[in-house]
């Protein structure tokens, strides 16, 4: 039964309500509650909205799993009594063309006495915004790229308001996005426009992935938790992952920690272009889109093998900020019902990209200077040097042997390891 939470949450991310379902789910827990729940449900702008056939109406919120409320603001931390009050109501237009949604604004939810924060209408707008044009993109999912507020009144507290959008442009991956807040109001009455947005919004490379899980209905099937396993295989499984110009000397050094860590009694791999570029990832050239895919499917691969109880280490260049912020948040949110979340050791081997040339044992950088050689980091493609990795190695002041002792004395300050017994 250990498994069961884990098997819900993932389950609830793969298999979400329907937007019919969540209309049924919400069960007021107070008569506060009761009658705000009611005053939306019944207010003539809700009763208009589900006249038009264009629109389908839901209550999003809802669909977030409860084990993952504590970490979402608007479904969980700013959810309840004298803050939003009840889980709002959102009509989509299909193609993602328009939203409309109606939430009540507490009296907590104050920036000055009475007056709602601007901060928290920001963050309405960011996520109203971002669900209108979910439809309108490729694969139904989007990122903020840019978000521009204009503030027009002030928002008393303990008000309904209507968030209104409109999608205005999409191109390809992109979508741009109108809208604002205003009071909701009776009918004949003006409403007072409280805040207005635009914004940009950008569906990530890897949501075509997602996509065809859900499109194929894959779910999670419940069985051992990480912890457990952990305990039978007497070790963590984590991931190491060596990120640095090319003959920086990341592949050495790690199969030297390898080395190191099979001589302990722990099993590691060493996930490397040897035995990745020639067999999974064959198909994949050296243009950015197919860097990014390779480095995607190193992680998974890490990820799983760090979920395995066995310690992953990767050695690729992986130049890019943001890919490596992909591979870093695979670990983080392979949390399991009470599991921690994989870790995940970025460890920058660090070389002026003149020492480098130097050693050059391929004379990749000599083709690369001479035209034959496209896309080459550091000379024709750009190297995105890690901003706060968890390890830095100076490769050229810092011996093989040595550089191995760093990070072993990372991995025991952290417990990652046990400790080698005199």
């Amino acid at each position: 039964m250990a498994a069961v939470p884990a098997f819900k949450a993932a389950n609830g991310i793969m298999n979400p309500p329907t937007d019919e379902e969540t209309l049924l789910m919400y069960i007021p827990e107070d008569e506060r509650a009761h009658e705000i729940d009611e005053f939306i449900k019944t207010h003539p702008v809700a009763a208009e909205l589900r006249l038009r056939p264009e629109f389908s109406e839901s209550r999003p919120h809802l669909k977030v799993p409860e084990s993952f409320k504590s970490h979402n603001l608007t479904a969980g931390t700013l959810m309840g009594p004298g803050r939003l009050g009840v889980p709002p109501f959102v009509w989509s237009e299909k193609g993602g063309k328009s939203l409309v949604s109606i939430t009540y604004l507490g009296d907590e939810l104050c920036g000055h006495p009475g007056i709602v924060h601007g901060g928290l209408l920001a963050t309405l707008l960011d996520e109203g915004l971002a669900r209108c044009c979910f439809g309108a993109l490729p694969n139904k999912v989007g990122m903020t790229a840019n978000l521009n507020i204009n503030y027009r009144a002030p928002a008393p507290a303990g008000t309904f308001v209507v968030l209104r959008a409109k999608t205005t442009k999409v191109e390809g991956r992109k979508a741009w996005v109108e809208g604002h807040i205003e009071t909701l109001v009776g009918e004949g009455e003006k409403p007072t426009v409280l805040v207005e947005a635009s914004a940009l919004f950008i569906e990530p490379r890897q949501a075509a992935v997602s996509s065809i899980l859900t499109k194929n209905n894959i779910t999670w099937h419940e069985g051992l938790l990480r912890h457990e396993r952990n305990t039978l295989r007497k070790q963590r499984g984590f991931t190491i992952w060596f990120t640095g110009l090319s003959a920086s000397g990341k592949s050495t050094i790690a199969t030297a920690l390898e080395q190191h860590l099979l001589h302990l009694g722990l099993a590691a791999y060493r996930l490397d272009g040897d035995n990745v570029r020639f067999g999974l990832n064959k198909d994949l050239g050296f243009s950015e889109k197919d860097r990014n895919e390779n480095i995607r499917r190193i992680a998974e691969v890490a990820k799983l093998f760090a979920d395995s109880s066995t310690i992953a280490i990767t050695s690729f260049i992986s130049p890019y900020l943001a890919d490596r912020k992909i591979a870093r948040e695979l670990h983080a949110a392979a949390a399991q019902g009470n599991d921690e979340a994989l870790p995940f050791i970025e460890v920058f081997v660090d070389i002026p990209v003149e020492e480098a040339e130097k050693r050059d044992p391929k004379g990749l950088y000599k083709k690369a200077r001479a035209g034959e050689i496209p896309n080459f980091t550091g000379i024709s493609a750009p190297y995105e040097a890690p901003e706060s990795p968890e390890i830095h190695i100076k490769s050229h002041e810092l011996s093989v042997e040595d550089s191995v002792k760093k990070i072993m004395e990372f991995l025991l300050e952290k417990k990652l390891v046990p400790a080698v017994k005199a």
